[in-house]
């Protein structure tokens, strides 16, 4: 009998320069030994950090491309979403995500960061967000993020492990199977905080650096993906996916223009090779 390759559907942006979405789940979730279907939500010349960039709109063929998907017999194990740019994508995603009858579906409900929704975010669109998240089996939110599938008023600073439990609970509630709360910022560490349907609970710290890179959330997620698509628990995925990027934060602030090209994954990125981060490999 021949193997089976897993696959993941990763639906992301792809920017032409400056490392995020498409750029990063693909060479990330493929070093872990994972084929990675792209269907992408739009093509830019550069991330949105970079003025004057140029954007294309790949809403009308995103059908186009689920619809010749079903034509063929194309099956997935897991469908990955990240930055969406309207509520009609949103829904194109959920819909994608159901009839396909993904065993496994991971949101990366992208909508902003620091307490600052994204200019282009609707409250159609957040309301269209909550309802994707509510299907997912890992929701992967920012604290601003999980404020914002709350309905709660973001609250700014240093927030204590009760109150990053009693989010993620909500969270859970709303219908999400797992919910990791990314990017929780305590004294020096850095916190991931997750949560499971049966309110089991864990905390994953690492250092916290004292500088930022764009990328490291679709990072973090991509890494995570790989980890639990190749069986490993959520609480081994979530480990690897904090110390990997923290670990490829360190080597990017060596690298020339890393600040603009985004996190330099890319010397590390054998060391997924088993579907978790070793970084004592060779």
């Amino acid at each position: 009998m021949k193997q089976k390759l897993a696959r993941v559907v990763a639906i992301h942006d792809m920017s032409g320069y400056g490392k995020c979405s498409l750029t990063v789940a693909i060479p990330v979730i493929s070093a872990a030994g994972i084929e990675v279907c792209p269907l992408p939500t739009a093509l830019l010349s550069t991330n949105t950090l970079f003025p004057g960039f140029k954007f294309f709109d790949f809403t009308p063929q995103m059908n186009e491309f689920i619809n010749h998907w079903k034509e063929i017999g194309f099956k997935t194990d897991c469908a990955y979403s990240g930055f969406l740019g309207s509520a009609e994508q949103i829904q194109i995603v959920k819909n994608f995500m159901l009839d396909f009858k993904c065993s496994l579906k991971i949101v990366d409900p992208v909508m902003g960061d620091n307490g600052i929704i994204i200019k282009t975010y609707t409250p159609e669109m957040c309301s269209t967000m909550r309802e994707l998240a509510s299907i997912a089996d890992i929701v992967t939110p920012n604290l601003t993020e999980a404020y914002i599938l709350t309905g709660r008023d973001y609250i700014d600073g240093e927030i204590d492990s009760d109150t990053s439990r009693k989010l993620c609970a909500e969270i859970i509630e709303m219908g999400a199977k797992n919910i990791v709360l990314t990017g929780v910022v305590r004294g020096n560490f850095l916190y991931n905080c997750a949560m499971s349907e049966d309110h089991s609970y864990f905390e994953a710290a690492v250092d916290l650096l004292p500088y930022h890179m764009h990328g490291t959330g679709d990072l973090f997620t991509s890494v995570l993906t790989a980890g639990v698509v190749n069986g490993y628990t959520l609480k081994e995925s979530v480990e690897s996916a904090a110390h990997f990027v923290r670990d490829a934060m360190i080597v990017s602030n060596d690298i020339e223009d890393a600040f603009d090209r985004g996190v330099a994954f890319e010397p590390i990125v054998y060391k997924l090779r088993s579907g978790l981060y070793n970084k004592d490999l060779a």
